[in-house]
């Protein structure tokens, strides 16, 4: 199967009057964040259905709806992988904390108590050194 556009979001995702009588089967395709950034891919999903992505435009999103057919949907899912939390608690952390993993030019998810990046050891080191609670947690990274 080649998928060569998004067909909706699943959260905007209106239930359907026919299939209310059975339930929406949804089928996952699960990507690391930079597989999200490509737009051309091959991939097997959740139940062994290979999938060639070849995006017209745009990139793909957590929650994005490739392919569906009556009731079974087949949906992008971003998988946990290693990723380095620090929990900030001011403005002057969360600069220290942005300031330096943009200086290893790495991803970054900025949440309102904590900055997320894709899990480095050294950049953990000096996470700590400036004096910042940093851990490595298993996670979804979409940045």
């Amino acid at each position: 199967m080649i998928i060569t556009k998004v067909i909706g979001k699943l959260t905007d995702l209106e239930p359907d009057p026919q299939c209310e009588k059975e339930a929406l089967t949804i089928e996952q395709l699960f990507l690391s964040w930079d597989e999200l950034q490509k737009r051309i891919l091959r991939k097997t999903t959740d139940v062994g259905r290979d999938i060639g992505i070849q995006l017209e435009s745009g990139h793909l999103h957590p929650g994005d709806i490739l392919h569906r057919e009556e009731n079974h949907l087949i949906v992008v899912r971003v998988k946990e992988e290693a990723v380095l939390v620090t929990l900030v608690r001011n403005m002057r952390e969360m600069g220290l904390a942005a300031h330096a993993i943009g200086n290893m030019h790495a991803p970054i998810e900025v949440r309102s108590d904590s900055v997320i990046t894709p899990y480095n050891s050294i950049l953990q080191e000096q996470l700590v050194k400036l004096g910042l609670n940093s851990v490595k947690e298993d996670g979804a990274f979409a940045p």
